[in-house]
């Protein structure tokens, strides 16, 4: 046999072997929300810290999303009250460490990244809620966007702040063309 068809034997081998391994042993360990507060609790690495608080916003923000799609708009209102002060929590971390942002990023970048997926995230979940259920989600998003400011402050010092955008109204929910901006 030559080494060619012997490394293929063996590459059909394992393939075939890893069919019989158990599904739990492909999966990912699930996170759950107690474990990660608690490693939260036992952090002294400010960066570390805040990276745990990212995650443990992701999750709220996962459960407040399941939440307004099973139509539970109150506890999805407290979840998400929930979750954005899981990101102000990392964010005060960040911020009392007195790391400086522009020569150490890590954290401050990982919390930047968090917020416009979350931002997006919570956009999408308002275009799906009912009208007269938006005030939360309207109101993360707002916390969200002045969150993103602060970080994004901290990490360009000599840049434009970011501008204030309105999830009330933007020129794609007006009917305006995209390119186009809209006539007072």
């Amino acid at each position: 046999m030559t080494s060619v068809s012997r490394s293929a034997m063996g590459i059909v081998f394992l393939i075939g072997a890893s069919a019989f391994l158990p599904p739990a042993l492909w999966a990912r360990h699930k996170e759950d929300p107690v474990e990660l507060e608690a490693k939260i609790g036992r952090e002294k690495n400010p960066v570390k810290k805040a990276k745990l608080e990212v995650r443990l916003g992701a999750l709220e923000l996962q459960q407040a999303i399941g939440a307004y799609d099973d139509h539970q708009t109150h506890q999805g209102a407290k979840l998400l009250q929930q979750f954005s002060g899981t990101m102000e929590g990392s964010w005060g971390v960040l911020e009392g460490s007195g790391r400086n942002a522009v020569a150490k990023p890590q954290g401050f970048m990982e919390l930047e990244i968090a917020l416009r997926e979350d931002a997006r995230k919570l956009t999408d979940l308002r275009q799906r809620v009912e009208y007269f259920s938006r005030g939360p989600v309207d109101g993360t998003l707002k916390k969200l966007s002045q969150l993103h400011a602060k970080v994004l402050l901290a990490l360009f010092p000599g840049a434009k702040p970011p501008a204030a955008t309105n999830p009330e109204k933007t020129n794609m929910q007006a009917g305006v063309p995209a390119g186009k901006t809209e006539r007072p």
